[in-house]
């Protein structure tokens, strides 16, 4: 065998570490979100924001300290960064919300359709072609939703609407970081920008919800934070590894893991209706992503 190729038949070596990576990423990204939605139990959603988005601000200037300012602070497109990031604050805010008011399994269905809105956006605010794929993913994954909204409890209601606003503006903000990215913005500044108007927005509703921490809920903030960073990293080294179609299919595993820890931390058990509205969601999705890179790698 020709050294360096790998044998026919055999997954790349890469790839592998690529799937490990992407297979942890959605373990810490659920940690992230089950410690999220324990401390808003007792802490409002603006005092949480506003504290993490200043521990990851900070961790940028420690970047920047260190020599790293031209990726952390620097953008050739400032406008779109900071609409990017309004975006995101607001979609934060959001999750923060729908974590507070549903089950944590609940909020998965709202993470899986971010891909279908996602394809959606990029025609509005890319000009990108929309392929017919799209509308039917879409179709779909309201089909799954319409099947979720008779098991969310009595009540619920608000936050089934404030997730899917969730959704929408945190797709937004991510079809808009594909232009970013393009026009040469680092990923670290990207996720700097973000988290700094994170911050902002909540520190802005601060003095209306403030109230001490605990040393032990400070300390799960800050681990909190770590893990936000730690998985937009790994994604950004994941995609060197994998093609993006085939780590949003990988990622959709974090739903089983919610199910599992929702069970176990929150004692909440997943309805038939969950499941079966957030398969149809998963599946929507996959096919799209799936239409997607054919699209793309079809010859011309």
């Amino acid at each position: 065998m020709t050294p360096g190729l790998a044998q026919p038949g055999l997954i790349p070596r890469a790839a592998l570490l690529g799937t490990g990576l992407t297979l942890i990423n959605t373990l810490i990204s659920v940690s992230a979100d089950a410690l999220a939605k324990d401390l808003v139990t007792t802490y409002a959603a603006p005092q949480l924001m506003a504290l993490s988005g200043l521990l990851a601000v900070a961790f940028g200037l420690v970047l920047t300290g260190a020599g790293q300012g031209d990726k952390v602070l620097r953008s050739p497109v400032p406008g779109l960064v900071l609409i990017r990031s309004c975006l995101g604050a607001i979609s934060t805010l959001g999750f923060f919300y729908a974590l507070q008011m549903l089950d944590f399994a609940a909020v998965f269905p709202f993470i899986a359709l971010m891909p279908i809105f996602g394809a959606l956006l990029s025609w509005v605010l890319l000009k990108e072609r929309i392929l017919q794929a799209a509308w039917i993913a879409l179709g779909c994954g309201i089909a799954g939703m319409i099947i979720i909204l008779p098991g969310v409890p009595h009540g619920a209601t608000t936050g089934y609407l404030v997730g899917l606003g969730a959704s929408m503006t945190g797709s937004a903000s991510l079809v808009l970081s594909r232009r970013i990215s393009a026009r040469g913005t680092h990923s670290f500044a990207q996720v700097f920008y973000a988290q700094l108007a994170c911050a902002a927005l909540g520190l802005v509703l601060l003095p209306l919800v403030w109230q001490p921490m605990q040393p032990l809920h400070l300390a799960m903030l800050a681990a909190y934070t770590g893990f936000i960073i730690a998985t937009r990293w790994l994604i950004v080294t994941i995609l060197r590894m994998l093609p993006a179609h085939v780590v949003l299919q990988l990622a959709n595993i974090q739903f089983i893991w919610m199910v599992i820890l929702g069970h176990h931390l929150f004692g909440e058990v997943a309805g038939p209706e969950l499941l079966l509205g957030a398969g149809l969601i998963i599946l929507s999705g996959i096919w799209l992503v799936n239409q997607q890179h054919r699209a793309q790698t079809r010859p011309t």
